[in-house]
C-alpha cells in the first residue's frame, strides 16, 4: 500500500485507488495493527478476500498493554480496559514484532531468508541499543512527567517513567476542570517545568494547562513527543525514521524527567 504522508493510522476508511486495490489483491501478506488502529484493513476484508493476500493481525501475535482509556486509572474496572495499539513506542515490543514479521516472511518467501535474516540482525542490534538507552534515562529520572494525552503508556509500563496525562484518551484534547486543578497542584508540588505535547496534534487543554502553569512558574515550557502514528510531508521528505524519532522522544523524556 502506498504510504501517504500525514495520513493517520486511526481512520476507519481510506480511498484506495484501483491500482492500490489490485496490488493488495495480488500481494502475499498485509500486516496490520488492529486494536483501534488501521481499522480500514479488517473493515475492507471482504474487498480483499478475492485475491491472494493473507491478512495478518499483529494484535493476535503480540501482547498489547491493557489501558483504561477514558477513565481515571484509580476508578477503572477490568471490563473498562482496552488494548493500547501503540506498541511501536516500546522498543522491546518492536523487537518482538520484527521477529514475528521476519519469521512470517521467511515462511512465505524461503528463497529470500538470508536477506530477511541479515536485515533483522541489523534492526535487532539498533533496537537493543534503543532499549538500553531508554532504560538508562528512566533509571536517572527524578521527576514525574506530564503529557497532554494518554498516548505514552508503554514508556510507563516498560521503563517505569512516572507519567501523568491531562486527558484520559490517547488523542482526545478534552479534559475535566476538576482533574486539571488536581494535576496543576501536583505539578506545583513536584516543581514540574515541562508539559509534553503530542507532536503534529493540537491540544487546547494542554495549552490552557501550560498557560496556568506559567502564572506560577515563568520558566515552564512545552516539549514535544512524537506518537509515530503519522509523519508529516516535511518529516517524510527529511528522512525521519523510527529510530531518529524515538531518540528525539528520548531527549524530551530526559529533559522533562530531570
Amino acid at each position: 500500500v502506498k504510504y501517504v504522508p500525514g495520513a493517520s493510522a486511526h481512520v476507519t476508511s481510506v480511498d484506495w485507488n484501483a491500482q492500490e486495490i489490485i496490488d493488495m489483491l495480488n500481494a502475499s501478506l498485509l500486516f496490520y495493527v488492529h486494536a483501534g488502529a488501521d481499522n480500514y484493513v479488517p473493515n475492507n476484508a471482504e474487498l480483499l478476500a478475492g485475491g491472494t493476500v493473507e491478512l495478518v493481525d499483529l494484535s493476535q501475535h503480540l501482547t498489547y498493554n491493557l489501558v483504561c482509556f477514558g477513565h481515571d486509572d484509580t476508578d477503572c474496572s477490568e471490563t473498562a480496559l482496552s488494548e493500547d495499539p501503540h506498541f511501536w513506542l516500546d522498543p522491546v515490543l518492536m523487537f518482538e514484532a520484527a521477529q514475528f514479521i521476519k519469521d512470517k516472511l521467511i515462511a512465505t518467501f524461503p528463497e529470500m531468508s538470508d536477506n530477511f535474516n541479515n536485515n533483522f540482525t541489523l534492526l535487532s542490534s539498533a533496537l537493543d541499543k534503543l532499549d538500553d538507552d531508554y532504560k538508562q534515562v528512566a533509571f536517572t529520572a527524578s521527576k514525574p512527567i506530564i503529557t497532554t494525552v494518554k498516548l505514552f503508556t508503554y514508556w510507563q509500563y516498560e521503563y517505569g517513567f512516572d507519567i501523568y496525562s491531562i486527558t484520559n484518551d490517547p488523542h482526545s484534547t478534552e479534559s475535566h476542570p476538576g482533574e486539571l486543578i488536581a494535576l496543576y497542584d501536583f505539578a506545583i508540588q513536584n516543581d514540574i517545568r515541562y508539559v509534553l505535547f503530542e507532536k503534529n496534534a493540537n491540544s487546547p487543554a494542554g495549552e490552557q494547562f501550560l498557560e496556568d502553569l506559567l502564572t506560577t512558574n515563568p520558566d515552564a515550557e512545552a516539549l514535544y513527543v512524537h506518537g509515530l502514528g503519522k509523519l508529516t510531508e516535511d518529516e517524510y521528505a527529511s528522512g525521519a525514521n523510527y529510530l531518529s524519532i524515538m531518540y528525539d522522544n528520548l531527549d524530551a523524556l530526559e529533559k522533562a524527567s530531570k
